[in-house]
């Protein structure tokens, strides 16, 4: 049961937990927090290539994770504006997931924030997000995941949920993160509630991704449409098509996304439209 987990780490682990719980009950833990590592890249998933992740509605590491170790490394920049007068916001962050254990990954994000408002004044600050994730179902052969998530964020002073996408309306959230694959395409789904504040209609969010990749392997990344739906704000409704360009066939070991947000609904001097951009390093789990 135990003779496919064949890495150096996994070995030593259970020698040192065999000492304390024998061979069996030893062999047991190791797997059950480390998994079995796969000897394919940090890009590849043992059922095929990894799962397409949407670039504002990302889950905390990836839904599909097969083992302990991966670490992700992502820097964003964002700029929305209105459609009429001088309101734009800008924001920057840098990105660091890693998965601790195989079914639980963290995330954590600092950030920076300027923005001008329809009255042309300034403000500017530092910000931080963090989430928890627990796995909770990983079916492989029928291509389904599902992961909970907690999230809180430190504001910056600008209200930089008022316009990044990405970012709740609310502080503190938690979320279910589905994703599901048949062929090219991927479907991926979020629903989650906030607590933190006010709110416009209902504490809660609704997400959905329709993604598909490039070419049938999945090697040069993907582009698909973001639809995101936050009760909270007065103007709810996110359309966002976006591409994402896996440099890694290339010799390049990083991925470059770009979405272009639009918020349906929105008044034409409150932010309205924008772009976002993401670039992404990976390391092997080992």
């Amino acid at each position: 049961m135990y003779d496919s987990c064949r890495s150096i780490k996994t070995r030593t682990m259970g020698q040192a937990l065999a000492d304390v719980f024998g061979r069996r009950w030893g062999a047991a833990v190791v797997v059950a927090l480390v998994g079995c590592p796969s000897p394919r890249s940090a890009f590849a998933a043992p059922d095929g290539p990894r799962f397409p992740e949407p670039l504002l509605g990302e889950s905390a590491t990836d839904v599909d994770a097969a083992e302990a170790g991966e670490v992700e490394v992502e820097a964003n920049l964002a700029r929305i504006r209105a459609a009429r007068g001088a309101a734009n916001a800008n924001y920057a962050s840098l990105e660091v997931e890693w998965r601790v254990w195989k079914e639980l990954g963290v995330r954590l994000e600092p950030s920076y924030a300027w923005a001008t408002d329809s009255s042309s004044s300034h403000d500017k600050g530092f910000g931080g997000a963090g989430t928890v994730a627990l796995g909770l179902l990983h079916d492989r052969r029928r291509q389904w995941h599902l992961q909970f998530e907690l999230s809180g964020r430190l504001d910056n002073g600008t209200e930089v949920q008022d316009f990044e996408p990405g970012e709740t309306a609310l502080p503190y959230s938690a979320n279910l993160v589905g994703a599901a694959r048949s062929g090219r395409f991927t479907f991926r789904t979020t629903i989650g509630g906030e607590v933190g504040g006010s709110f416009a209609y209902a504490p809660a969010h609704t997400d959905f991704a329709l993604l598909s990749t490039f070419t049938k392997d999945g090697r040069f990344g993907f582009f698909g449409l973001e639809v995101r739906a936050d009760w909270a704000r007065t103007a709810p409704l996110v359309l966002a098509p976006e591409a994402v360009a896996d440099l890694n066939p290339l010799g390049l070991p990083f991925r470059l996304g770009v979405a272009v947000p639009v918020n349906v609904g929105a008044a034409p001097a409150d932010p309205l439209y924008g772009f976002f951009l993401r670039l992404q390093f990976e390391t092997d789990a080992d």
